[in-house]
C-alpha cells in the first residue's frame, strides 16, 4: 500500500473517531507518533542567531544567541559635520601611496574581535561584505550623472553603508583575504575558526550594498571563496542575495554601466557549478509588514524566498538556507525612525507560521532566521520562547481534515515527541493571511496516536496566548481620549517607538492583568485506537481565538 493511501486511511479513521467525540469542531488535526510516515527531523532553534553591525565593545547580544557580524573588515563610513566621510579606524588594510603597496594593520581588527570572542555570544558568521577603503585605489571616477560604461562615478565612491565597490586590484584583495584567514587561525586556532562561517556580500543586488555589475560580483565571490579555502580548505563560505527574480526599484536605478540592479541568483548558481566554486550556505532577507496581505502569505514563504534556488538544476543541494535579516514590522521607515516591530499577538503567530515553514523544509536546507536587536537584558517573544522548549524533540507531520468556520483562517500545528521520555508537545495556532481582525474563535479536535497501552495515565497542561494575554493590547484598552500613540505611528507597533512620553510612563508602570501561564497538571487517560492496532489515542477538543496559539504538554510523570 502506498504511503499517500496509508496516510489518507489513517486520517479518515481518526477523523471519524473525532467526529463522534465532538460534532461541533470543523477542523481536526491528527498525527501518529508510531509511524515513520509522519516522522520528521529533530526540531532545532530556528531563531538562534542575532545580527550586529561592526560592534566595538563586544557583542552586547544575549548569551543564548549566536552572532552574525556585519561589516567587520572595514570600508565603513561615519558622519562629520553632516557629511559622510571614510572611517579608517578599523580597516585592517591600508594603501601606502609612497611605496605603492597594501599594508596590513591587524591590531584594531583583532582588538575589536577579541572583545566579541570574550563576550557571552558564540560567533556564527563573519561577513566579508565590504572591502577596506584601500581597495578603491586604482579607480578613476567621472562626474556624478555621467555614464561611460567604463568608470565609476563620484557618487559611487561612498554609499550609506560605506564602500560598495568591487576591489580594483583583485589579486591584491585575494592576497588580503588569505592574510586575514592566516591571522585568524594564528590568533584563535584552526579549530575555532572552522566553527565560524564567512559570508560574502549583503543583499548584493541593492544599489547601496553593491555598485558593481552582476559579473563583477560573481568574480568577487569566486575570488574571495578561493582565497578563504586556500588557507582553510574546509571553511564554510556563502553569500547573501535578494530573492530570485528581484528587480531593484522597478529597474529605474542603473549601475555605472547603465544596467538595472536585477537578480544575480541564476548566473551565480550556474557559474559556481560550472567553475567549481562552492557555497556552503545561501542567505535571503525578508521583512513582513504586518498590514500587507501579500507579505502575510506565510504558507508560500519558503517557495517565494528559496523555491527557485533549490529547484535550479545546478543548485548545490548540500547548501543550507538562512533568512539573514528578518523582523515582523508595522513600518519599514516610520517617520524616518527606522522600522518598527509589531507588538500585538499578530507578530507571534506570523513567526510561528514562519518557523513551521522552516521545519517543513528542513530537508531542503532551511536552517536559521537572523534577527536584529536582542541585546543583553532582552527576552524572546512569547511564541519563540515556547518554541524553544521543544528544541531537540522529533518533529512529526500531521493530517488536517475539515475547514475552519472563518474564511481564510489557517489552523496549523507543530507536533514534537521526545523518544527517551515519551513526552509529547503540541503547539497549535490560528492564523489568517487575509485579515488582521479578531473574529469568532475556531473549535478544533486534535488526535495523537502513540504506542502507549490503552488506559495509560498521562499528565497534561496547556498554555494559551493571544490578544487577551498581550500586554500592549490590554494596555491600550484603557487609552485616554487624549491618546498615547504618537501621530503617524501604527497602534500595533513597538511601544518604545509608538507611545508618547505620557503613554510610555504609563506603560512602564502597567502590570498585565492576564499574562500567559500554564494550567495545573491534569490526568488524561489514553483510549483505544479505532483501527484495532496496538497502542492508543489521546483526543483533545479545544478552541482557538484569532491570532492565538495553545501549547499542550503531555508527560508520563506528574510535575
Amino acid at each position: 500500500m502506498g504511503r499517500l493511501k496509508q496516510l489518507k486511511i489513517f486520517a479518515v479513521i481518526v477523523f471519524c473517531a473525532l467526529c463522534f467525540a465532538s460534532m461541533e469542531a470543523q477542523v481536526s488535526l491528527a498525527t501518529d507518533f508510531t509511524s515513520n510516515d509522519f516522522k520528521g527531523e529533530p526540531l532545532h532553534n530556528v531563531w538562534s542567531v542575532g545580527n550586529r553591525i561592526s560592534p566595538t565593545k563586544g557583542s552586547n547580544l544575549r548569551a543564548d544567541l549566536k552572532i552574525n557580524l556585519v561589516r567587520m573588515i572595514g570600508g565603513i563610513q561615519q558622519r562629520e559635520n553632516g557629511e559622510l566621510v571614510k572611517n579608517l579606524d578599523f580597516d585592517p588594510c591600508l594603501y601606502d601611496s609612497i611605496t605603492n603597496t597594501y599594508v596590513y594593520r591587524w591590531k584594531p581588527f583583532i582588538n575589536r574581535l577579541n572583545k566579541i570572542v570574550e563576550s557571552q555570544s558564540d560567533i556564527l558568521q563573519i561577513v566579508l561584505d565590504q572591502p577596506p577603503w584601500a581597495f578603491q585605489h586604482g579607480y578613476t571616477f567621472i562626474p556624478e550623472g555621467e555614464c561611460d560604461s567604463i568608470h565609476f562615478r563620484e557618487d559611487d565612491r561612498m554609499t550609506i553603508y560605506g564602500n560598495a565597490l568591487p576591489p580594483a586590484d583583485k589579486q591584491a584583495y585575494h592576497d588580503f583575504i588569505k592574510a586575514l584567514m592566516t591571522k585568524l587561525i594564528e590568533t584563535y586556532g584552526e579549530e575555532t575558526v572552522l566553527t565560524w562561517r564567512f559570508r560574502v556580500g549583503s543583499e548584493i543586488e541593492t544599489h547601496d550594498h553593491w555598485r558593481g555589475t552582476k559579473q563583477e560580483f560573481i568574480e568577487h565571490f569566486a575570488n574571495t571563496e578561493k582565497a578563504v579555502r586556500a588557507i582553510l580548505p574546509n571553511a564554510k563560505v556563502g553569500l547573501h542575495t535578494r530573492i530570485p527574480g528581484f528587480l531593484y526599484k522597478k529597474g529605474k536605478v542603473l549601475n555605472y554601466k547603465g544596467q538595472p540592479y536585477a537578480s544575480f541568483v541564476d548566473d551565480l548558481i550556474e557559474y559556481c557549478y560550472d567553475n567549481n566554486v562552492k557555497y556552503d550556505f545561501w542567505g535571503i532577507s525578508d521583512y513582513v509588514i504586518i498590514s500587507n496581505n501579500s507579505h502575510r502569505q506565510m504558507n508560500q514563504k519558503f517557495d517565494e524566498l528559496f523555491g527557485d534556488l533549490v529547484k535550479h538544476p545546478k543548485w548545490n543541494s548540500n547548501a543550507t538556507l538562512d533568512l539573514m535579516e528578518y523582523s515582523t514590522i508595522t513600518s519599514m521607515n516610520a517617520l524616518g525612525n527606522g522600522f518598527v516591530n509589531c507588538a500585538t499577538s499578530h507578530k507571534e503567530i506570523v513567526e510561528l507560521a514562519f518557523t513551521n515553514q522552516f521545519y517543513k523544509n528542513k530537508s531542503k536546507g532551511a536552517e536559521y532566521i537572523y534577527r536584529w536587536g536582542n541585546r543583553l537584558g532582552s527576552e524572546d517573544p512569547v511564541g519563540i520562547s515556547v518554541l524553544n522548549t521543544m528544541e531537540g524533540m522529533t518533529h512529526y507531520n500531521y493530517e488536517t481534515l475539515g475547514q475552519p468556520i472563518i474564511a481564510n483562517n489557517q489552523i496549523e500545528a507543530i507536533f514534537g515527541k521526545c523518544d527517551s521520555t515519551q513526552a509529547y508537545d503540541i503547539l497549535v495556532y490560528n492564523f489568517n493571511a487575509h485579515s488582521l481582525e479578531y473574529k469568532e474563535e475556531e473549535k478544533l479536535n486534535i488526535a495523537i496516536t502513540s504506542d502507549l497501552p490503552v488506559g495509560t495515565i498521562l499528565y497534561c497542561r496547556n498554555m494559551a496566548y493571544g490578544k487577551e494575554q498581550n500586554k500592549l493590547q490590554n494596555f491600550l484598552k484603557n487609552e485616554p481620549e487624549s491618546g498615547w500613540i504618537i501621530k503617524g505611528y501604527d497602534r500595533m507597533g513597538n511601544p518604545e517607538k509608538t507611545l508618547n512620553k505620557l503613554g510610555m510612563e504609563a506603560y512602564e508602570k502597567y502590570k498585565n492583568p492576564n499574562p500567559q501561564q500554564f494550567t495545573a497538571w491534569e490526568k488524561v487517560e489514553t483510549t483505544e485506537r479505532s483501527d484495532g492496532k496496538k497502542g492508543s489515542v489521546i483526543n483533545i477538543s479545544t478552541s482557538l481565538p484569532s491570532f492565538s496559539f495553545k501549547k499542550y504538554e503531555f508527560r508520563l510523570q506528574a510535575f
